[in-house]
């Protein structure tokens, strides 16, 4: 299972493509084949979802290396990221579909693209209860970060009710409270509900939040 992370530095050359897209033939370096040499095996479908998985990996750190650098070159690695993730056969490195939906979507939120954003998003959500089991901290995740564009755009009651599903979830018994990232989020949810209940009027629930934050 790939970690989301949104907090790297790295700086790329513009128009510069990996070298694992590209696979351009150098004239003169190629090596005839043997005349009775047989033909190369084929890749078996476990090969060439691993090939995909390195692909994809090596797109995410280039794509989060870029966000954390507010760098816009960052939507064109993170949406090549999304495409190849979506290229996996069915029911297969679902986390990985649902976590380069997620890296995208932040990318175009972070540029101001908030429509696109939460398309993104809306395909992310879609993909948790394949991908994820309840209580895991990506489930939270998700409905977390499509929450915060649905506040952005102003669509409050979906905004809640996207809060509502992220602790909601966070409060099953299979949830690691004890991991100190999961902690961090949760407490970071039960806030920014807390203020959206709080602009709302509802200060009585924005308090109770509050509270469980504090915990």
């Amino acid at each position: 299972m790939r970690v989301c992370i949104c907090c790297c530095v790295a700086l790329l050359v513009i128009g510069s493509q990996p070298e694992f897209l590209l696979r351009a033939q150098v004239p003169g370096q190629q090596k005839a084949a043997e005349p009775n040499a047989p033909p190369p095996s084929p890749l078996s479908s476990d090969d060439k979802v691993n090939e995909l998985s390195e692909q994809v990996g090596k797109l995410m750190v280039k794509c989060v290396n870029l966000l954390t650098a507010q760098d816009p070159l960052s939507l064109d690695y993170c949406k090549q990221q999304r495409d190849l993730a979506d290229q996996y056969p069915p029911r297969q490195r679902m986390v990985d579909k649902m976590l380069a939906h997620d890296e995208y979507g932040i990318a175009l939120a972070a540029f101001d693209h908030k429509k696109e954003a939460l398309e993104e998003f809306d395909q992310e959500v879609a993909l948790v209860p394949k991908a994820v089991k309840p209580g895991s901290v990506e489930w939270s995740t998700a409905y977390w970060h499509r929450a915060m564009i649905y506040n952005q755009l102003g669509e409050i009651d979906k905004a809640d009710h996207d809060y509502r599903s992220a602790e909601a979830n966070f409060r099953k018994a299979s949830f690691n409270s004890g991991e100190a990232s999961a902690e961090k989020k949760r407490r970071a949810i039960l806030r920014q509900h807390a203020a959206l209940l709080q602009k709302e009027g509802k200060t009585e629930a924005a308090h109770q939040l509050l509270e469980e934050a504090a915990k």
